[in-house]
């Protein structure tokens, strides 16, 4: 199959959602299109190829639906919390402490940093505790969103104490192995990987210098002065619902929204070391869909009793709300998360990113534009497949052989770059699961999400081609960093003439009575 071929469902999708706006339809027709074409123009190849796709989404129960679950019961969650006033609570109780937008945007940032055992965790977790926070000094959702994703992937893919880090540890040890090369272990290669990782620790430094001086530029200016006059467009349905549910409890506190949280992480770790035979050693090494379902339960169950203690919250409105709150997810989330699912497997099953390695594996290029042209290529990978996992299961097969042939010294910056590369295409597409997670966690739209996202992802990605070419000419990081950080610099202190944006002002907001 010819490349372009493969690539045209994703080019086609991805040019309708910015266009149309309209992510089902989108992803409905680029699912139509990559089954057409896998089906070699057959109708009824094409249909059943859907269905089977389907099917082994919803029969999935160690991996798609608990997340799907999940995803439900967040829903019910902030409508039981905001029912019994919790959100409230927390939202006058958190104004006291967060005195004005930029620290309500950076606690944010650093609850990120914390919370990084895996990014649908950070994604959905972070959401529900910051929503009330940001919402306080009406921080637009698209940028709440844009936090939320630059410190879930970005953040997890430089934690060896990860479920992304035991799954590539696992396979660079293995094939470290297979090509003879004993300079590293699978671990030890991720560790010395790290400081090359120039994604991800650009896009995590933006994050913080983009709040601190108030750099708001492309759409996310648009978005950000909406919400500012009090008008956030950038809202779902989801939130909708869950902000017109009638307030009736009387005895919240800022504990009934952060002990059904602390109840789903302390739940869903305890279940990974009860999934791991309570060896810490192992606990990354399982997988963390069920674990998060079970915590989700946990959780609900725990925000339904500290509804019930409070005698003016009747049974029957957690019920109605609680029920509002998961079909709002169910017909927004879940329908873009199954097709995006769907897309993603379409695209791998066309055998995309197999055709983009052969590209690679039989070009000439240079030794010293290898960690870039590898960057390049990951992130082209995995923002037209919507997976970095896939990415990295294509690519580092080809990757530590290309190391081993050239010069092994460039083992770590060519894995950092397959690495970093993948995490920014699965951060900046729309179709990516954790892109949907991300704007589900704060209940953004997820074309607001998409567009607002994408010019502050493109720009930490230069920054690091930029650190890749400047290593491969002097093989000396410390050089790149230093190339590096004047780039960012740079882009600060100019920033009013570069952006044309000043910091947002200082919005002084007063708890509610």
């Amino acid at each position: 199959m010819e490349l372009f071929l493969a690539l045209l469902p994703a080019l086609l999708m991805i040019t309708l959602v910015i266009i149309t706006r309209k992510v089902l339809i989108s992803l409905g027709v680029g699912i139509l299109l990559a089954a057409f074409i896998y089906a070699d123009w057959n109708i009824l190849g094409m249909l059943t190829y859907i269905w089977n796709s389907f099917t082994g989404i919803i029969t999935s129960f160690d991996w798609y639906m608990p997340i799907l679950g999940f995803v439900v019961i967040i829903g019910g969650i902030t409508a039981v919390i905001t029912l019994s006033g919790g959100v409230k609570a927390f939202a006058n109780w958190s104004v006291s402490k967060v005195k004005n937008p930029v620290a309500a945007q950076i606690l944010t940032w650093i609850l990120g940093l914390i919370i990084c055992i895996d990014d649908y965790f950070n994604a959905l977790v972070i959401g529900e505790v910051s929503k009330p926070i940001t919402d306080q000094y009406n921080v637009s959702r698209a940028k709440l969103a844009y936090i939320i994703d630059s410190t879930s992937a970005p953040v997890v893919i430089l934690m060896p104490i990860s479920t992304w880090g035991a799954y590539i540890i696992g396979m660079m040890g293995g094939l470290f192995l297979d090509n003879g090369y004993t300079a590293h272990s699978g671990f030890s290669g991720f560790i010395a990987a790290i400081p090359y990782q120039f994604y991800p620790i650009t896009a995590i430094l933006m994050v913080f210098l983009i709040v601190k001086f108030g750099m708001s530029f492309g759409p996310m200016k648009k978005f950000e002065d909406a919400a500012l006059n009090g008008d956030d467009i950038s809202r779902v349905e989801a939130t909708k619902v869950a902000t017109e549910v009638q307030i009736t409890g009387t005895k919240a506190t800022q504990w009934t929204l952060i002990v059904p949280i602390l109840v789903l992480v302390f739940t869903t770790f305890f279940m990974m070391l009860v999934s791991a035979g309570f060896s810490f050693g192992a606990i990354m090494d399982q997988s963390i869909t069920i674990p998060l379902f079970i915590g989700g339960v946990a959780s609900f169950i725990t925000a339904v009793i500290f509804a019930l203690t409070d005698r003016a919250v009747p049974l029957k409105s957690i019920a109605v709300s609680s029920g509002k709150g998961m079909f709002a997810m169910f017909k927004s989330a879940v329908a873009i998360l199954v097709l995006a699912w769907m897309v993603s497997t379409a695209i791998q099953d066309l055998g995309t990113g197999d055709l983009i390695a052969e590209v690679v594996a039989g070009s000439n290029l240079a030794t010293s534009m290898i960690p870039l042209a590898l960057f390049l290529i990951a992130s082209g990978m995995a923002f037209a497949t919507g997976t970095s996992w896939g990415s990295f299961g294509i690519l580092l097969p080809i990757a530590i052989p290309i190391a081993m042939a050239t010069n092994p010294e460039f083992m770590p910056a060519i894995l950092a770059a397959v690495l970093g590369g993948a995490v920014f295409g699965d951060h900046a597409s729309p179709v990516s699961d954790t892109t949907v997670l991300s704007a589900t966690g704060a209940q953004s739209t997820l074309h607001s999400h998409f567009v607002t996202q994408l010019p502050y992802a493109l720009l930490s990605a230069g920054i690091a081609a930029f650190g890749y070419l400047v290593y491969g000419l002097t093989e000396m990081l410390l050089v790149a960093y230093l190339a590096v950080a004047i780039v960012i610099f740079l882009l600060v202190y100019f920033r009013e003439k570069i952006f044309n944006r000043k910091a947002v002002a200082e919005v002084k907001v007063q708890p509610e009575e």
